[in-house]
């Protein structure tokens, strides 16, 4: 047999292989979703070892290198809190009415008066939900022969760099354990979907907590009455799908100037401010900010007949540093830049954007106010504060905790087959909206497009198979018999 020949049937047979997943995937996803899915009469998850197993092949090299891309965002930043309130309120003295009534002609008559006014804002948990595939407890443990080592070593990482998964899963253990290979399968799929909803989370879908991109916005409204509260109203600039260009320095320093207005004047500063934005949206930015922000309002001057004089090095070494340090100068301020691949980012299917080009926002988000206080933090469900109907059970129960009660893990069984589920409820508080702001639609061309964390994207890169083909027939004097 040829050896295109021999390719051509392993990658029929790879396909045939992968197929079968499918349809079972198919099948799975027609049942009720009302009803919990109990474990699958065999396993379905990745093979490692043994027949089909994806690391099983002789001759392996001990050494497994990652190319899974992982996400990066503010979630590795925020305060992470405890609660169990389920609609909380978070107060805010909006200011105070002009007055009414007459001047007093004399001490002792009426003068005018006003009222005080005061807003309620809230915020709402989200449901995550992840399970493991179908683990058979027999099927685990098998190699194919003394050929298929089990020594495997990862080199990289998968998990970690946003902090939105769970703790205690070992990625040393995933190219040999399958039940910890199933566990970080879910920790990689929860910390990417967090990592989405984070920014681009919308409450009214059921089961995803309201994003920051929701959060920071105008038109904010008194939770309890649905009266408009125009003193908690973020600031919101619209660039308007233009290319980037000078004049971001323009709307990024007046975004700051009036935010930081706000600050003094309500008495909140010192405040700790962030930049967000997506990583493409950074790396053009800082291409152009230093020789922006040096010669910001200079075009008028020259336009008259002015000259400027601009040092190319020292706006390579400024471009340089600011990437390296991570930072965004602004009206003279050093502030700290948060890259996050949870923003959404428009591209070409948009009319307003031509092939090649890309937008998406970059925001200013408060941290904390004076005193220190947390103003932008995320909350969790605390699975803890159960434990006193929990205890009732005599330790029955086929669940647990982990993360200080930020996760729950429940485990179903059917005979020796059995599946983890994965739960957690989480929300990302925003408490000064006057504080935060952001600018929209900003448009950049980058030579290259990053490699993106999130399967929906285009530059999401995987490939390789789920099961491998086993090594055909023994040649047995029982097989046919």
């Amino acid at each position: 047999m040829s050896d295109d020949a021999l390719l051509k049937m392993l990658a029929d047979a790879i396909d045939r292989q992968t197929k079968l997943l499918e349809r079972y995937e198919a099948k799975e996803s027609q049942t009720d979703p009302l009803h919990t899915k109990v474990p699958a009469n065999w396993q379905t998850a990745t093979p490692l070892h043994g027949r089909g197993g994806i690391f099983s092949t002789p001759g392996l090299e001990r050494d497994v290198i990652t190319a899974y891309v992982r996400p990066m965002g503010i979630g590795s930043l925020l305060p992470l809190l405890p609660s169990t309130s389920e609609d909380p309120r978070f107060g805010a003295l909006t200011g105070y009415t002009a007055v009414t009534g007459a001047e007093p002609a004399n001490a002792c008559l009426d003068a005018p008066s006003g009222y005080v006014k005061a807003c309620n804002l809230t915020a709402r948990f989200g449901m995550l939900r992840r399970d493991t595939k179908t683990i058979e407890m027999d099927k685990v443990m098998l190699k194919i022969n003394r050929g298929d080592f089990t020594d495997l070593v990862l080199r990289g990482r998968v998990l970690g760099m946003a902090n939105l998964e769970p703790s205690g899963l070992d990625e040393g253990r995933i190219l040999d354990i399958i039940t910890m290979s199933e566990m970080v399968n879910v920790g990689v799929q929860t910390e990417r979907e967090l990592n989405r909803q984070m920014w681009q989370g919308i409450f009214a879908l059921g089961t995803e907590f309201p994003g920051l991109d929701s959060q920071i916005a105008t038109g904010q409204l008194d939770v309890d009455t649905n009266v408009l509260c125009p003193a908690l109203d973020s600031d919101v600039k619209n660039y308007n799908f233009a290319l980037l260009s000078n004049t971001i320095v323009q709307y990024a320093s007046m975004l700051h100037w009036y935010l930081n207005y706000n600050a003094t004047h309500m008495g909140l500063d010192p405040v700790d401010w962030v930049w967000v934005m997506r990583p493409e949206l950074w790396y053009e930015l800082t291409a152009i900010w230093p020789c922006a922000y040096n010669t910001s309002r200079c075009a008028a001057f020259m336009e008259a007949g002015g000259t400027t004089v601009i040092d190319g090095r020292e706006n390579i070494v400024d471009r340089d540093a600011m990437r390296n340090g991570m930072y965004l100068i602004t009206n003279g301020v050093k502030i700290p830049v948060v890259v996050d691949t949870g923003i959404f980012e428009h591209n070409s299917t948009n009319t307003a954007i031509p092939a090649g080009d890309y937008a998406s926002s970059m925001y200013l988000i408060p941290l904390t106010i004076s005193g220190n206080f947390p103003v932008t933090y995320r909350e969790y469900i605390d699975y803890r504060q159960a434990q006193p109907d929990i205890s009732l059970l005599r330790g029955l129960e086929e669940f647990f905790w982990t993360d200080n009660g930020l996760f729950t893990w429940a485990m179903e069984q059917v005979k020796w087959c059995y599946k983890l589920s994965l739960k957690t409820e989480q929300r990302v508080v925003l408490r000064t909206p006057q504080l935060a702001g952001r600018i929209d639609d900003v448009r950049y061309r980058p030579l290259q497009h990053l490699r993106d964390p999130d399967p929906a994207s285009v530059y999401h890169y995987d490939g390789g198979v789920s099961i491998r083909p086993g090594f055909g027939h023994p040649n047995a004097v029982w097989h046919n018999r």
